[in-house]
């Protein structure tokens, strides 16, 4: 049987992670490493390349996630997306981990999609926008969502992000479930209801697992429930 390739593309993270006691837990984290080690986990092969790199701090402690980003990540160029093609050469679905608004410009994606891979696109970058400080959520230009395949958003950046059309819709609510609406029918999927003790990496390892699924062949909402269900499996407490 041929092992499944998903590519998966975005900055490296330098987190730190505010622990129950108040302590700093300094950790590497970004899309790269979290989505590539849902992959191997589901007996995929993952093609995980690093695009950049960014410092962020995060704070679970108080039931909702806060999280500044303190530099940002250099935005993957159409140079530098061409010279990438080569190595995703067999993966059908690509995962584009933007953690900022800039990360992946619209040129580069539709270079992408133009080379014939499905995009899915973690949209909690271009949520936040290119600022150093505090997060703040707000609307997404529907320009920089062109050309992609799936767009996945926590429920909390969906109410911010505006109206977007994409085909494939992915909201994620934790340990609640997530949303998926594809060929204009919203699918309600029920999570289990156990809660994420940390969350990190958790949308990362959705948006891989979903894209997996995709690749197998699953419809949307098959895929999506699998992609939480092995979520669930890896985060909740």
């Amino acid at each position: 049987m041929t092992t499944i390739r998903v590519g998966v593309l975005g900055a490296t993270a330098s987190d730190q992670i505010v622990q129950a006691d108040g302590s700093i837990l300094r950790r590497q984290g970004g899309s790269p490493l979290y989505a590539a080690r849902a992959l191997r986990a589901a007996g995929a092969e993952p093609v995980a390349i690093e695009t950049g790199s960014l410092v962020s701090y995060l704070d679970h402690t108080a039931g909702a996630t806060r999280q500044s980003i303190l530099s940002l990540p250099e935005p993957l160029g159409e140079d530098r997306t061409a010279a990438l093609l080569p190595r995703l050469r067999g993966c059908e679905w690509v995962v584009l981990g933007g953690q900022t608004g800039g990360d992946f410009p619209p040129e580069s994606i539709a270079l992408l999609a133009g080379a014939g891979h499905k995009i899915c696109l973690d949209g909690q970058g271009l949520a936040r926008g290119s600022r150093i400080g505090p997060v703040h959520l707000g609307p997404i230009d529907p320009r920089w969502v062109e050309g992609v395949t799936a767009l996945k958003l926590n429920d909390a950046e969906a109410g911010a992000s505006g109206p977007l059309t994409v085909p494939e819709l992915l909201v994620t609510m934790a340990e609640r479930g997530c949303s998926v609406t594809a060929g204009g029918i919203e699918h309600r999927l029920v999570g289990s209801g156990l809660r994420f003790a940390d969350p990190t990496g958790a949308g990362d390892s959705f948006c891989a697992l979903y894209c997996l699924a995709r690749s197998g062949g699953s419809a949307p909402p098959e895929a999506a429930a699998w992609a939480q269900g092995r979520v669930e499996q890896l985060y909740a407490s």
